[in-house]
């Protein structure tokens, strides 16, 4: 264990702390005896098992909430259920050799509360990164990823590769080869990495990803709406908006197929598109949800999501079909929505939840990579981090074999972010 002298940190009253397994001690407050090692050697075990970064968030997660609960800092940091377990057993020397894995929770933390499910669920991505890591896997994954980031927000290429393939006529072809070839440049590698190329012998792991990835891209791609618009709308609004609303109610005609595709790879196993009856995680979600929503409204002042959003900037269409704005609005939102659940179905239950028995966990990174995709030419904080979110609502998925944290999460800021463009329109 490493250990740094110092005279400036910690900062205040503090001793020593440990970050990342190193601890830094301050020297004008004396040595550390083997209590204080040991302390902070508790410390380095539970970062271990959470992959440091669980530690870190679910650290200040729960400093946040004591402290609001108690209003005290000291207070709320000596009952933090990780300074629990470090406190408890400092004076057992040989404490690591017979510790238990996360033993801080199953010993401080009360089964059934909001806490202990959080637990559950940083386990879960804890337990799922153990078993499908590695390091030159995942960078070049992340290298992959860099250079699409770059290449839309430096040259722009969903305007230079895919806007004008509608104009064209080629969409429905040249979006799904993009996405198939994203897939199998992340898989292909991947598998190879983990000496698993035999899971390339079966015709599942090459059908079903192109089957549906054509079928998604295809949905996308899919312009055969202007002409519905131009039969039925008698004015240039009502035409613009029927064109708006087609391009979400068409692809409704995709997520069919998609779900018979996703009952075809589970048997029928897990619901529609994986929204099975389970409450797994469903208070993780919503909390995750509440604490990003301060991040979300500082993005929407952003000038790139001025320009983005609401989808449907309503001034442009007041009056068409001689319907009142609310009317407009609701259906459009309604399609919108119906949209995003076709997502999370066609990318976590899919390509995530029914490759599962044939890919194992190695479904989880080429499906962020190619959800990715189809993120080209939003905004680009939304293009970034889109890849994060993807990677773990794809984990979430593969160890609870639903789709709800998807649900609530994708569509919670799809529906807030609508809810800000649409009442800076109308206020």
């Amino acid at each position: 264990m490493k250990i740094i002298y110092n005279k400036y940190f910690p900062f205040g009253s503090f001793f020593a702390t440990n970050l990342f397994g190193i601890i830094f001690c301050r020297s004008d407050k004396g040595r550390m005896s083997e209590v204080d090692k040991n302390h902070e050697y508790i410390h380095t075990l539970q970062q271990r098992e959470m992959l440091f970064l669980g530690f870190t968030l679910w650290y200040c997660i729960e400093w946040l909430w004591r402290f609001a609960k108690c209003r005290n800092g000291m207070k709320a940091y000596r009952e933090l259920y990780f300074e629990q377990e470090a406190y408890a057993m400092e004076r057992d020397l040989a404490y690591s050799q017979h510790r238990r894995h996360f033993a801080w929770w199953h010993q401080f933390v009360a089964k059934g509360s909001l806490l202990h499910e959080l637990g559950e669920f940083l386990g879960d991505i804890a337990g799922f990164i153990k078993k499908d890591f590695l390091w030159k896997k995942y960078l070049f994954a992340l290298g992959l990823a860099i250079m699409i980031i770059v290449a839309q927000v430096k040259f722009n290429i969903y305007d230079i590769i895919i806007g004008p393939t509608y104009d064209d006529g080629t969409s429905m072809l040249r979006i799904p080869l993009i996405y198939t070839t994203v897939y199998f440049l992340v898989l292909i590698p991947s598998l190879a990495m983990h000496g698993e190329l035999w899971r390339l012998r079966r015709w599942q792991v090459w059908v079903f990803p192109i089957l549906l990835l054509t079928i998604d891209g295809a949905g996308q791609g899919f312009y055969g709406y202007t002409e519905w618009a131009e039969k039925f709308g008698t004015t240039s609004k009502d035409r613009y908006y029927l064109e708006l609303v087609g391009s979400f109610m068409f692809r409704s005609v995709f997520i069919v197929l998609m779900l018979c595709m996703f009952r075809k790879l589970t048997e029928g196993q897990f619901g529609l598109f994986g929204l099975k009856r389970s409450g797994k995680y469903l208070r993780v979600y919503g909390l995750i949800y509440v604490m990003l929503l301060p991040m979300f409204l500082l993005v929407s002042f952003t000038p790139q999501f001025l320009d983005f959003y609401p989808k449907m900037h309503i001034t442009s269409y007041v009056g068409a079909l001689g319907w009142e704005r609310w009317q407009l609005i609701g259906l459009f939102e309604l399609f919108y929505a119906n949209d995003f659940i076709g997502v999370e179905g066609m990318f976590r239950g899919a390509l995530v939840i029914g490759l599962t028995r044939w890919l194992g966990p190695r479904a989880v990174l080429p499906m962020a990579l190619t959800y990715m995709c189809i993120h080209l030419g939003k905004p680009d904080l939304e293009l970034c981090s889109s890849v994060i979110g993807g990677y773990i609502l794809g984990v979430l998925a593969w160890r609870t074999h639903h789709l709800w944290g998807g649900i609530i999460i994708h569509l919670g800021i799809a529906m807030f972010f609508e809810a800000v463009g649409i009442a800076r329109l109308l206020l």
